[in-house]
């Protein structure tokens, strides 16, 4: 059903091209259903984000190991060289120059954010406002709360199991709003264009080739680069040992589809130890870090430019922060992509006008993201074994 929903939303893609240059009027009609979509979004967010890392950070906590942290430590390293990286090609590059967006809901600026601000939102007076506010910083911190709590009181794991129950229960509700997806991307894509002409979708490619160059970037300085520096693999051998996994990135869009096959690289092809890889390489499926540094970098700074949003140093790193927190805790979302990428903006307080667009052209975003997912995995995979060796 997945595929056949990523079909039709590209189809819907297509089709909100046409309708938007030939039915400009016909299509503003149904622009409720992207409305719609958006506000339906924006009720899971709260809830899903919570129930995800209470969950995430509770299993988390109940493993020991020097290898959780050094992995954890390389990951986030990872994720903070690429998330600069990329955020160098949008700034060179510049996707969203030229175009104006117009804004159908604003709902607060990011300039306006401030490091103390954030820190006094980490506790709100009432938890009931926080989720009827969408407070994510404050829901994301009592997450982590509940879950590392839940590690320490004897009945813990009932409570967990609750929140689990719950999340599944979200989960299947959020599978039933992605089916309006090929729907809602035709009512936001066609009234867009029927606004805008068709520059949209000009603007479209150019951000498909910005996130293709920064992951190409990315899949240079940030793994094949250090792979070779500590572990001493040549680049060709390591890329001639990876790219059978790519193929399985691409088609399947999905880190978990390809988990075996990753196992089964590390171990066998690359001679990593059993017990680095079986920690290593799952971690690194969960919290996803590269190709999710490409997403919320691209994202959030096109956006910020597409609705004129200054990033100064102090919103700069805000951004890096929400993205490291989200991108860590809230795995397993189904069309993660999207939901997480609505996430990131509201937090940040962009409008969430672009969400529709995104999710037109998230399939072929996804390719690569799920890509550098994997590929990430295994470099870090490659590294701490390397670092595991020296220290013997």
């Amino acid at each position: 059903m997945k595929k056949r929903v990523s079909f039709l939303t590209l189809t819907a893609l297509l089709l909100a091209i046409v309708g938007g240059l030939l039915f400009k009027e016909q299509v503003v009609a149904i622009d409720f259903i992207g409305t719609i979509y958006i506000n339906l979004l924006k009720f899971m967010i709260g809830p899903i984000v919570f129930t995800s890392i209470a969950e995430t950070i509770y299993d988390s906590s109940k493993k020991r190991g020097h290898l959780i942290v050094k992995s954890v430590v390389i990951f986030t390293l990872m994720f903070l060289a690429t998330f600069f990286l990329t955020s160098i090609v949008v700034l060179i590059i510049d996707p969203a120059k030229g175009f104006v967006f117009e804004l159908s809901n604003y709902e607060g600026t990011l300039d306006n954010l401030s490091i103390k601000e954030i820190i006094i939102n980490l506790f709100p007076t009432n938890i009931i406002s926080m989720f009827k506010t969408n407070q994510l910083f404050a829901i994301i911190f009592f997450a982590y709360l509940v879950g590392f709590g839940a590690t320490k009181v004897e009945k813990g794991n009932i409570f967990i199991d609750v929140v689990k129950s719950f999340k599944e229960i979200l989960f299947k509700i959020l599978e039933y709003i992605m089916y309006m997806t090929p729907l809602a991307v035709f009512s936001l894509m066609s009234n867009t264009i029927a606004k805008h002409g068709s520059i949209v979708f000009a603007v479209g490619v150019k951000y498909i080739l910005t996130a293709y160059f920064a992951g190409f970037i990315t899949m240079i300085v940030v793994m094949i680069l250090p792979v070779w520096i500590f572990a001493r693999i040549n680049p060709i051998e390591f890329v001639k040992k990876t790219y059978k996994i790519w193929i399985i990135t691409i088609t399947t869009c999905s880190s978990a589809a390809t988990l075996p096959a990753t196992m089964k690289l590390c171990k066998e092809d690359l001679n990593i130890d059993r017990e680095i890889s079986d920690i290593v390489v799952p971690l690194g499926c969960t919290i996803h870090m590269c190709g999710g540094a490409v997403s919320f970098a691209l994202l959030g700074l096109f956006c910020s430019s597409l609705f004129g949003v200054e990033v100064n140093l102090t919103t700069y790193v805000i951004m890096i922060i929400a993205a490291l927190l989200i991108n860590m805790s809230a795995p397993g979302i189904p069309n993660g992509g999207v939901v997480i990428g609505a996430t990131y903006l509201q937090l940040l307080g962009i409008p969430l006008d672009f969400i529709g667009f995104y999710s037109g052209i998230y399939k072929i975003l996804d390719m690569l993201y799920t890509t550098l997912n994997v590929s990430g995995d295994i470099t870090a995979n490659v590294i701490i074994a390397s670092l595991e060796n020296k220290e013997k």
